[in-house]
């Protein structure tokens, strides 16, 4: 199996990396889309009960990816995952840029779609209480899952081959398709995130302030709900 899994070429590992990590959460995300924006039992998509499944899922495919990619060569340095206080600093920076690109691409949108404020006002993606340990573990599973996967694998593996505009690029729209299931409203949220942490990551190769800033965003996101 370790002969095999060092045969194989870039292009099938990065395949085969992202289709592990995202070849379910996208396809879920779309049919929540589609369905109404809701859960797999009926109701609004984020619960006590789906924070932990998401939070045991993440940790189990970040097990199996983390032994292959280390199997492949892949080591915390390539991925930029060395954490420091001067990286967790410029975490909290970075989750109150992300917070200033939302509202302002917010403001444009509702200028040119006053519409929106109405889906949002309509939109409930939390359904009953959420446990403060689900919110934590959530928070902290997570942001490790996504910013190591969806951007610092994905840019780290495709600059090279496709260049570093189309890495940025690639890496956003991933972002942006898994959170379809949050509609308009969480497009809008989304999108300043994909496009900052990605460029972030291409520019400085450091994966750890995007994990806080994620985490950051994540725990203030969960803990406002009502």
């Amino acid at each position: 199996m370790r002969e095999f899994i060092s045969r194989l070429s870039p292009g099938s590992e990065v395949l085969l990396v992202l289709f592990t990590a995202f070849g379910l959460t996208i396809p879920v995300s779309l049919a929540a889309l589609f369905g109404g924006l809701a859960g797999p039992a009926g109701g609004p998509p984020i619960s006590d009960a789906a924070l932990l499944g998401t939070a045991l899922y993440e940790l189990v495919i970040l097990a199996l990816l983390g032994a292959f990619l280390t199997l492949r060569g892949w080591t915390r340095a390539r991925l930029g995952l060395t954490p420091s206080l001067r990286d967790s600093i410029l975490g909290l920076a970075l989750a109150g840029l992300a917070y200033l690109g939302y509202l302002l691409l917010w403001i444009a949108v509702v200028s040119l779609w006053p519409r929106l404020t109405q889906i949002a006002a309509a939109t409930h993606l939390v359904g009953g209480d959420l446990s403060t340990a689900s919110v934590l573990l959530i928070s902290v599973v997570n942001p490790v899952f996504e910013e190591l996967f969806v951007c610092g694998y994905v840019i780290a593996a495709l600059r090279e081959r496709l260049g570093v505009t189309a890495a940025i690029n690639l890496s956003a729209g991933i972002r942006v398709f898994y959170h379809l299931y949050q509609g308009a409203v969480g497009v809008v949220g989304i999108v300043p995130i994909a496009l900052l942490f990605a460029y972030w990551f291409a520019r400085t190769g450091r994966l750890w302030p995007l994990i806080v800033a994620h985490a950051i965003l994540d725990l203030a996101a969960l803990l406002m709900q009502p």
